[in-house]
C-alpha cells in the first residue's frame, strides 16, 4: 500500500524541558553572531558613510566621524569599482556550467552505474578537495604564466565540481523522485558560485601585476584601505559586497527552509536504483570522470609538481602560524555552531517552525573575513592587539556553514525519531546524536583546512616577527624561484594524507549513505495496526 504523511498519528507534544532547552542551546552561538558578524556588518556600513573611521592614529587620538552622504561610494565607483564587480562576475561563469551542468551529470551516472562506478567516483572527488590550496594553486600558476581567468576557472575547477557533485549524489539517494532535491541543490549552488565569485581575492592579489589587471572588489578593497589607508572608502566597497552576500545567504536559509530540506544516513543499500541497464550510465560516467580528472589535473599539477621542493627560505615558525591559528577558531566556531544546531534542528523547539531560528545566522552564511575585515584590524588596532601571535587567530568565532550543514543532518535524524514515536516505536535520542557525529568530525577537519588557507587576515596580521606561509611564497615570487617557493607549508604532505585517508573512509562507509530528502516525511515501512 502507499503510504501519505498525513496517515501519521499527530505528533505529542514537547515536554518543557526540550523546549527550554533547545531555545538556550543557541543562545552562545547567537551572542557570537551578534559580535562576530553583525555589530562588524553595522560598524561597517556606518564608516561608509563617514569621513573618518574611528581607528586610533598614531597620535593617539580617536577621529569623531562626519557625515559625507554617498562620497564615499562615488570614489569607489570612480576608482573602478563597477568594472571589478563585473570582473568578479565573470569568474562565475564556468564554476555556474561545472556545477549546474557536469556535476549533475556525473553525479547521475555514478549513482545510475552501481556501487562499484560510484565509490570509483566518490574516490576521485576525494582528491581536489584533499589538495585544497588555493593560494599555492595560484602562485604555480602565476609561475607557469596563466592568465588569471584560466588560472582560477582550473585551479578551482575540481573543488567546484566535487563538491556540487556530492550534493547531487546525496539528493539521488532519496526513495522518492530526486528531482526536487536535485533542482534544490542546484539553486543552493547558484547562489553559493556568486557569493564565492565577489569575494575572489587570492588570485585577484596574485596576479596583481601588471596593476589594474583582474581587479577584484576585495582586492579594491584591501588596496584602498590597508596600501592608502583609505578606510571610508574601503568600507563603501566592503558594503557593496557585503549586502549582496546577505541576501544571497538569506535567500539560501529560506530554500533549505521552505522546502524541509534534510539529511538523513540510511541504512546500506537504500535509495539505491533498482537493476537494470547500466551501460549508458557507464558510458557516461567514464567519460565525465576523465574528463573530470584530466582538468583537474591541469590545474593542480603546477602546484603539485613543486609541491616538495622544500623552502629555504622560511622564516622560524611559518607552520605554527599558518595551522594552529585557525585550528583555535575551529574549534570554537564549529563547537558553538554544533551545539546551536543540536538546539535548532535537534530537539526542534518549536516543532515544524523550529528551522526560522536558522534565519538570522542565514544572514551571514555566505559573508567570509574579506567583507568584515576592516572592522577587525580597527578592533586590534584600537586594542593594540595587531602583530601577535593571537592575532593570527581569524576574527569569526563561529562558523555559519557549518551551523547550517549540521541542522540539516539533526532534522533529518529528528524527524526520523518523531515519525518512529508516532507509531509507538523506540526511538532514543542517541538516534539522533550518533549518526552526526562522524559529520562534525569532516566538519571540523574541512573548517580547519579552509581558514588555513584564507589569505585575507593573515595578509592583513602578519608581520616579520609573526610570518606565515604566504609570507614565504611571496619571497619566492619576490626572487621568481618557484622550485623553493614553500608550498608544503601552505598544505604539508602529511595533512594531504590525512585528508585523502579522511576522505576516502568517509566517502565509502558514511558520506555514501546520506541522502538529502525535501518536503513532509514519509515511513519506509508500512504503519502499524
Amino acid at each position: 500500500m502507499t503510504v501519505q504523511p498525513t496517515m501519521l498519528r499527530p505528533a505529542s507534544p514537547r515536554p518543557a524541558w526540550q523546549v527550554v532547552l533547545g531555545l538556550l542551546l543557541p543562545l552562545p552561538a547567537l551572542v557570537v553572531l551578534v559580535t562576530s558578524y553583525v555589530e562588524p556588518a553595522i560598524w561597517t556600513i556606518r564608516t561608509s558613510f563617514e569621513r573618518f573611521s574611528g581607528i586610533r592614529m598614531v597620535t593617539g587620538r580617536d577621529s569623531a566621524g562626519e557625515s559625507v552622504g554617498f562620497d564615499n561610494y562615488g570614489k569607489a565607483f570612480d576608482d573602478g569599482l563597477g568594472g571589478a564587480l563585473a570582473y568578479a562576475l565573470g569568474l562565475a561563469v564556468v564554476p555556474l556550467l561545472v556545477v549546474l551542468l557536469l556535476a549533475p551529470a556525473l553525479a547521475w551516472a555514478a549513482h545510475r552505474a552501481g556501487r562499484a562506478a560510484r565509490w570509483t567516483t566518490r574516490g576521485a572527488l576525494v582528491l581536489p578537495l584533499a589538495l585544497f590550496s588555493p593560494f599555492g594553486i595560484a602562485m604555480a600558476a602565476w609561475f607557469a604564466q596563466r592568465s588569471q581567468h584560466w588560472g582560477y576557472w582550473l585551479g578551482t575547477f575540481g573543488a567546484f565540481a566535487a563538491v556540487a557533485a556530492l550534493a547531487y549524489l546525496a539528493a539521488l539517494r532519496t526513495r522518492r523522485s530526486p528531482w526536487p532535491g536535485v533542482l534544490i541543490v542546484g539553486g543552493l549552488a547558484f547562489l553559493a558560485v556568486f557569493a564565492v565569485a565577489l569575494q575572489e581575492f587570492t588570485f585577484a592579489w596574485v596576479f596583481q601585476f601588471p596593476a589594474g589587471q583582474g581587479v577584484t572588489p576585495e582586492q579594491q578593497a584591501f588596496d584602498v584601505t590597508f596600501r592608502t589607508f583609505n578606510f571610508n572608502v574601503g568600507a563603501a566597497i566592503s558594503t557593496v559586497v557585503l549586502v549582496p552576500l546577505m541576501v544571497l545567504g538569506l535567500l539560501a536559509t529560506l530554500l533549505v527552509i521552505l522546502t524541509g530540506l534534510r539529511l538523513q544516513v540510511t541504512e546500506a543499500g537504500a535509495g539505491v536504483p533498482r537493476p537494470g541497464s547500466r551501460t549508458v550510465a557507464l558510458a557516461v560516467g567514464g567519460v565525465l570522470l576523465v574528463v573530470f580528472l584530466v582538468i583537474t589535473a591541469a590545474g593542480l599539477w603546477p602546484w603539485l609538481s613543486n609541491l616538495a621542493g622544500g623552502s629555504p627560505q622560511g622564516a622560524p615558525g611559518t607552520f605554527v602560524n599558518t595551522w594552529i591559528p585557525p585550528l583555535i577558531s575551529t574549534v570554537v566556531g564549529v563547537t558553538l555552531a554544533a551545539v546551536a544546531a543540536f538546539g535548532i534542528s535537534g530537539l526542534r523547539p518549536l516543532g515544524r517552525h523550529s528551522e526560522w531560528l536558522l534565519a538570522p545566522f542565514g544572514l551571514f552564511l555566505f559573508v567570509g573575513s574579506a567583507p568584515l575585515a576592516i572592522r577587525a584590524y580597527a578592533a586590534g588596532s584600537t586594542a593594540g592587539r595587531l602583530d601577535s601571535f593571537l592575532a593570527l587567530v581569524p576574527p569569526s568565532r563561529l562558523t555559519i556553514p557549518a551551523l547550517l550543514l549540521l541542522a540539516l543532518f539533526f532534522r533529518g535524524q529528528a524527524v526520523r525519531r518523531e515519525t518512529l514515536l508516532q507509531e509507538n516505536r523506540p526511538a532514543s535520542w542517541w538516534s539522533i546524536v550518533l549518526p552526526v557525529l562522524p559529520m562534525l568530525g569532516l566538519v571540523y577537519l574541512a573548517t580547519w583546512v579552509v581558514q588555513a588557507q584564507d589569505l585575507v587576515w593573515p595578509l592583513i596580521t602578519s608581520t616579520g616577527d609573526h610570518p606565515t606561509a604566504q609570507y614565504v611564497v611571496a619571497q619566492a615570487r619576490q626572487y621568481l624561484d618557484q622550485h623553493h617557493a614553500g608550498y608544503d607549508q601552505l598544505l604539508p604532505i602529511p595533512i594531504i594524507i590525512l585528508l585523502l585517508l579522511a576522505g576516502v573512509a568517509a566517502q565509502l562507509l558514511y558520506l555514501d549513505r546520506v541522502a538529502l530528502h525535501a518536503g513532509l516525511p514519509e515511513r519506509d515501512h508500512p504503519p502499524r495496526t
